[in-house]
């Protein structure tokens, strides 16, 4: 390893070079704005990453002429740029967590060449910590020819598979800027109601899978009330820290990022509780489905009368991606007294649109099959979907619409 600018490091990039960029909440932001700088030098550059909380910045130029962006799973911050339309600019890899590494790899069909990664400073027995981004980075290190880290002391070190050897990194460069910052949504009085229907579900012992936003993390919150809950999560928020204070037992947690504020990412430093995992652990479907009363909860942005959701665009633009969901869906339809869980808001946060739908929108695909999901929530109650027909599942999922759209939505079936 040698330490270098971050400059110098992001000149060792090739031409026409696969480069991969960190995503979660581990944004290196010394070597974005190095890239930016330097982004002229570079020709037929790919950049790829997937979800990220951050910034993205190194898209702030360059972007469509010195390089194009693909990513397999969208945030809100690329909606203008999906909505351009451009193909050289961005594109989207409709794929599944559990086959990103297969797909993301040496022997797969995008090589990485490039792998850019933010670590923990060196410890003593000559690693650094992936800290709160193991997921996909871990194989990722392992597969690329070229690996550029920063070191930054604000990265924690944490347990589990955590750690890459400093003989694995090509160049490092010295940081100290703060990590990303992942704030829940804000509370609604609606989203009280969802997150009491969804506890009520919950049984005790089991293993639980929680998705991102304002109903998850709150759930997350409160998993404590229930006994013997374990967690096992491609991504886990800041209310893990509430929850390992309040509950009972010695919990098993597993996950492979972790997203909060400086004091979470404190917490998390060397606590032997939180295992990090790559994505060949957590999104692992026939090892998830070993796990007794697996419970899996997501959400999604439309569902329709037959029970099939898209949690991906708004219309045809994405806004997500098909992400851990299906991966969690399965395990859960697999385990033994297992459970899938979609948890949403009845309505548009304006309240003018209806998220259950007679049909899901032109453009939008289906990102859950309507054969997969046992219920659906909304703060109206829950419709059980499994093993109903579809006059009956339309009719259950009617009866937890807000009561505004209740006739149309019936309207709709004759």
């Amino acid at each position: 390893m040698k330490i270098v600018t971050p400059t110098e490091a992001i000149r060792a990039i090739p031409d026409h070079a696969h480069v991969i960029m960190p995503g979660g909440c581990a944004e290196p932001v010394a070597l974005f704005e190095a890239f930016t700088e330097e982004v002229a030098r570079f020709k037929g550059l790919t950049v790829y990453s997937g979800f990220s909380f951050g910034r993205y910045g190194f898209l702030k130029q360059g972007l469509g002429e010195h390089f194009r962006f693909v990513t397999w799973q969208a945030s809100a911050a690329l909606r203008g740029l999906f909505k351009e339309n451009d193909r050289r600019k961005i594109g989207l890899i409709p794929i599944r967590l559990a086959d990103l590494n297969r797909v993301v790899s040496r022997e797969g069909q995008i090589k990485p060449d490039v792998m850019i990664v933010q670590t923990s400073v060196p410890q003593p027995d000559g690693t650094v910590s992936l800290g709160i981004s193991v997921g996909a980075n871990l194989d990722f290190v392992r597969d690329a020819k070229l690996v550029i880290a920063e070191l930054n002391v604000n990265m924690p070190v944490t347990a589990g598979q955590s750690r890459i050897p400093l003989s694995s990194i090509d160049f490092a460069t010295e940081g100290a800027t703060p990590l990303c910052i992942y704030n829940t949504p804000p509370a609604k009085s609606r989203d009280q109601a969802i997150v009491e229907h969804v506890l009520g579900l919950i049984p005790t012992q089991a293993w639980v899978q929680l998705g991102i936003g304002a109903v998850p993390d709150r759930v997350l919150l409160r998993l404590a009330e229930i006994a013997g809950v374990n967690l096992f999560s491609g991504l886990l928020t800041a209310g893990l820290q509430q929850y390992l204070n309040d509950v009972r037992h010695t919990p098993q947690v597993t996950a492979g990022e972790l997203a909060g504020h400086p004091e979470f990412y404190a917490f998390c430093h060397e606590e032997p509780r939180i295992k990090m995992a790559p994505l060949s652990v957590t999104h692992d479907v026939s090892k998830l489905a070993t796990l007794p009363r697996f419970v899996s909860i997501n959400s999604a942005i439309e569902i329709d009368l037959q029970g099939q959701s898209n949690g991906e665009t708004l219309g045809a633009v994405p806004i997500s991606g098909v992400g851990g969901s299906m991966d969690y869906v399965e395990a859960a339809a697999q385990s033994v007294g297992g459970l899938s869980i979609i948890a949403m808001p009845a309505t548009t946060d304006d309240g003018k649109h209806s998220k259950i739908v007679p049909r899901l929108a032109p453009g939008a695909p289906v990102t859950t099959p309507r054969f997969a999901i046992d219920c659906v929530i909304t703060e109206y109650g829950v419709a059980h979907l499994k093993g109903r027909d579809l006059w009956a599942r339309a009719e259950a999922l009617i009866s937890i619409a807000h009561p505004d759209f209740r006739d149309a939505l019936a309207n709709s079936l004759k």
